[in-house]
């Protein structure tokens, strides 16, 4: 993106989501990823750190029919969406969301 940082971080704690969803005993797993994937993907993510001011998140969702079903895929994506929601909605002092933050982002 033109005139763009070099790095954005979401200001989403994606470790603690991935916690609460994985111990909610939904049945499913879910893991951090520091990586969004290759020229689409970390696109599409920079793209929407950038536009969102860090407050946004990429979730690879695996293929259906393995390793889980769609009624299990769908409850997942809901269950990390819930807790991204639930964590966006706490207010963040000036010095955490800085803190939070990488390569100079302007708020």
């Amino acid at each position: 993106m033109e005139d763009g940082p070099d790095c954005i971080k979401s200001i989403i704690d994606m470790d603690t989501v991935c916690k609460r969803v994985n111990g909610s005993n939904m049945g499913i797993t879910v893991c951090v990823s520091k990586d969004a994937g290759r020229y689409l993907c970390d696109y599409t993510y920079y793209t929407s750190l950038h536009q969102g001011q860090g407050r946004s998140a990429f979730v690879h969702v695996p293929p259906l029919g393995g390793p889980y079903s769609s009624g299990e895929l769908g409850r997942g994506l809901q269950a990390v969406v819930k807790e991204m929601m639930s964590l966006l909605d706490t207010d963040y002092t000036e010095e955490e969301q800085k803190d939070n933050k990488c390569c100079h982002h302007k708020q």
